[in-house]
């Protein structure tokens, strides 16, 4: 009697284990999409940029163009480097420098096989460490098309 009961809470274990397992989506691949930030007290606009994400196993990677002041030259690519759980919640940091600034990204969001959203902030500190500014920035995204195979 007692080996029953043992096997049956055993197989309600696994049962369980398994549905949740099934819940949980693997997301890989990459991931084409819009960047959104507010305008700066330097820049002419706000910040409209393509955006690149791949997912291998648990980690993520983006890239998208930095621009001049004015938007019109591409100057360097921010890259961004973090995880995702298998819930799909995703969160990347990066950093990079222009023009004697120093900036800091730091993104979270929501992310599924068929595309999501990030939102975050880029906090820039001039030289000589002046008072940071803050800009809020939006990430939408799909999965890239796949090229035909021939």
């Amino acid at each position: 009697m007692r080996n029953r009961r043992l096997r049956k809470v055993a197989a309600i274990a696994v049962g369980t284990f398994v549905a949740i397992s099934a819940n949980a989506q693997t997301i890989e691949g990459k991931f084409r999409g819009m960047y959104v930030c507010e305008k700066l007290p330097t820049t002419r606009d706000i910040l409209l940029a393509p955006i690149d994400l791949v997912i291998k196993g648990d980690n993520v990677q983006f890239a998208r163009p930095l621009f001049n002041l004015d938007g019109t030259r591409v100057v360097g690519t921010e890259m961004a480097a973090g995880t995702i759980n298998g819930d799909g919640q995703l969160h990347v940091t990066s950093e990079w420098s222009f023009l004697g600034n120093t900036a800091n990204g730091d993104y979270s969001g929501s992310l599924s096989k068929t595309g999501g959203t990030m939102t975050g902030k880029q906090t820039w500190i001039g030289p000589g460490g002046t008072t940071p500014v803050v800009r809020t920035c939006t990430v939408a995204l799909v999965p890239a098309a796949t090229p035909p195979q021939r």
